[in-house]
């Protein structure tokens, strides 16, 4: 018979080797503890399934802070859901998922916010969670390197070699990148730890914003600068001193397909009081990111 419960110290070695069997994943529980335990808005709501003592299933919401419509309320963010193969199709993530609903109440949690794959949100927006979908979120994708990049795909290098220059004209023909330009000097600083300047910013910030997780020190800390695994870097964009806007930056190496690794390097987050701020900081993570190659 499987039980379905709330998470009890000890689980983590369980739900870990799930993860690492689900994902194919290394991941080891000092990730897990930051992820979950650490959070600065209050322990994590942990549902598992479990059968025969081992732990087939696991659906969380982790608190979070969030603006909407400039009220501020507490949002369960689901990460992590999975469910071992042999077990899926037969209405687990359901009874997990309302178990996890009855538990965030009693969190004072109100909603429950994600970013699904196609495939879970098709469930979602079943009758049984009845959740809705607020958007698309766009992605930028700008490759630099374009021979590298086509070598992740195209076996032969040489041909990678040749493709890339016509390639890189026809991108940059077809999708030509406007002329962008800042009407203020702003200084460009890297910054280790997020102080109180975070804090001003944000306040500015979440007066403009419909929906948004709050940005603060105390939470950029914990997700950014002591994230066990990743290492961002930070830069923030300063006028006469004051803290305007920031960006996140993360560079790292990744198979893609297998193959070739290629030099990645990402926008985490970019956070601005106006489009001259956005602008001077795209452009700004542009140089980054070339000069890193």
């Amino acid at each position: 018979m499987i039980d379905i419960r709330e998470y009890k110290s000890g689980d983590e070695k369980g739900i870990l080797n799930l993860f690492n069997e689900i994902y194919t994943a290394s991941r080891e529980e000092e990730y897990w503890r930051w992820q979950f335990m650490e959070n600065p808005w209050g322990e994590s709501v942990i549902v598992v399934a479990e059968e025969d003592s081992k732990i087939i299933g696991q659906c969380t919401l982790i608190p979070t802070k969030i603006i909407i419509n400039d009220k501020e309320i507490l949002a369960g963010h689901s990460v992590d859901t999975m469910i071992s193969k042999e077990y899926r199709g037969k209405g687990i993530y359901e009874k997990m998922a309302k178990k996890s609903y009855e538990l965030a109440a009693l969190k004072g949690i109100e909603i429950r916010v994600g970013f699904p794959t196609n495939e879970a949100l098709r469930g979602l927006l079943g009758d049984d969670i009845s959740a809705a979908l607020v958007g698309d979120i766009p992605l930028l994708l700008k490759p630099y390197k374009l021979d590298n990049f086509l070598s992740s795909i195209i076996k032969l290098k040489p041909l990678a070699k040749a493709l890339a220059l016509p390639s890189t004209l026809f991108i940059k023909f077809i999708y030509k990148e406007k002329t962008m330009k800042i009407n203020k000097l702003y200084i460009f600083k890297e910054v280790k730890e997020f102080n109180e300047d975070f804090d001003i910013l944000w306040d500015k910030i979440k007066i403009s914003s419909q929906i948004m997780t709050k940005r603060d020190s105390e939470f950029l800390n914990w997700r950014i600068k002591n994230h066990p695994k990743n290492h961002y870097k930070t830069f923030g964009a300063y006028l006469e001193d004051e803290l305007m806007g920031y960006m996140v930056v993360k560079i790292e190496e990744r198979s893609l397909r297998g193959k070739s690794n290629v030099k990645l390097g990402s926008i985490v987050d970019m956070i601005g009081i106006d489009e001259s701020i956005l602008t001077g900081l795209y452009l700004e993570a542009k140089n980054i990111l070339k000069l890193k190659k």
